[in-house]
């Protein structure tokens, strides 16, 4: 059995691909396997995959088109190692990441290892750590409750938590396997759920109290500005809510409803919704005024996020979050739609300058 296996997600990334594999296998702790799932690509990247089975190490499985949920879900189920890793296909690790990490999963015997990691802006040359606003390194069990309250919601004062970056991403976990298949974790259809992997870590800081947190930062996640602030995502909000739907109904059938229930509404109204407002006038979408206005509409009138607003939840929160409240309250589409188009124009040219 090797100590972890590697799970690479590989769809369309030829070229990243190269830097992503080479910094796994040369990894201090050698005695791991390394599969690069494809997802059906359709550029070089299968072949270049090919490339690296001359490493024994090395496996590639080739399977139908499912998304990056279902690529991790193939790569868990077909892997030998104590523990899984998640690595995205245009990310890398440092040399001694899996090292520091199943040393220390070990010696605490950890069900899951989270870390920080390394914000890599190319084309700003920036490169900054980020880390977690704990003391490190932390098992107890105060660290595990506030990691799960602030993946299912915000606080509603300000804190340094709000300034916490991809804190629901699988690849900032490490997981004993054994554990981990056997609780039926997998991850969710990304074309069906925004954010398919947040739901399962929220499940996964339920369903143990064996959490280490590290203060390591041993993964580099490739940021791109221009893609997040212009990409645009149809049914947004849609997939948003389905997100809500999935833990809402497992913290109900965990008997946690009660304790997060309004947390959790709260990240619907402040992340979800402000975020799918911010979608509709992404310059990639080519709808007109009508269309987007329309569609600003559809997301006031979510029920769910009626919902949402009428909790004093964020009453008392941040300036920002006092905003959104009071647009989303007020059900004034053409006013949420002013707002939104000078603040989504504010964040483009933010992003250029960066």
């Amino acid at each position: 059995m090797p100590k972890v296996s590697v799970i690479v997600p590989v769809y369309n990334v030829e070229k990243y691909l190269a830097q992503c594999v080479e910094s796994i296998l040369a990894q201090t702790l050698t005695d791991i396997e390394i599969l690069l799932v494809n997802d059906a690509s359709t550029d070089r990247s299968l072949e270049l995959a090919r490339t690296y089975e001359k490493d024994s190490r090395v496996r590639v499985l080739d399977k139908p088109h499912g998304g990056l949920g279902d690529t991790r879900n193939y790569g868990a189920a077909r892997a030998a190692g104590k523990y899984l890793s998640f690595v995205d296909s245009d990310d890398w690790l440092d040399p001694e990441a899996l090292q520091n990490l199943y040393s220390s999963a070990e010696k605490c015997a950890a069900d899951m290892v989270v870390f920080n990691f390394v914000r890599e802006n190319s084309k700003a040359e920036e490169h900054r750590v980020c880390k977690l606003p704990v003391s490190f390194p932390a098992f107890d069990r105060e660290t595990r409750e506030v990691l799960l309250r602030e993946l299912i919601g915000p606080d509603p004062a300000d804190g340094p938590w709000r300034q916490a970056e991809m804190l629901g991403c699988a690849w900032r976990r490490f997981f004993r396997r054994e554990w981990f298949l056997g609780n039926h974790l997998s991850y969710f259809n990304e074309q069906e759920i925004m954010l398919e992997d947040l739901p399962v870590s929220i499940m996964a800081h339920c369903l143990t109290d064996k959490v280490l947190v590290l203060g390591g930062a041993y993964y580099h996640y490739r940021y791109n500005p221009e893609s997040l602030s212009t990409r645009y995502r149809p049914r947004k909000m849609e997939m948003m809510t389905a997100c809500y739907h999935v833990v809402r109904d497992f913290l109900q059938k965990n008997g946690l409803y009660a304790q997060y229930g309004e947390r959790h509404l709260a990240w619907l109204l402040r992340s979800a919704a402000h975020s799918s407002l911010v979608n509709c006038f992404s310059p990639n979408n080519d709808a007109g005024f009508s269309k987007r206005y329309k569609e600003v509409r559809g997301i006031l009138r979510n029920p769910v996020l009626r919902v949402a607003a009428r909790s004093d939840y964020l009453k008392n929160g941040t300036r920002a979050d006092r905003i959104i409240l009071r647009l989303i309250r007020s059900k004034n589409t053409p006013a949420v739609y002013l707002f939104y188009r000078i603040y989504s124009n504010m964040l483009l040219k933010n992003a250029g300058k960066r």
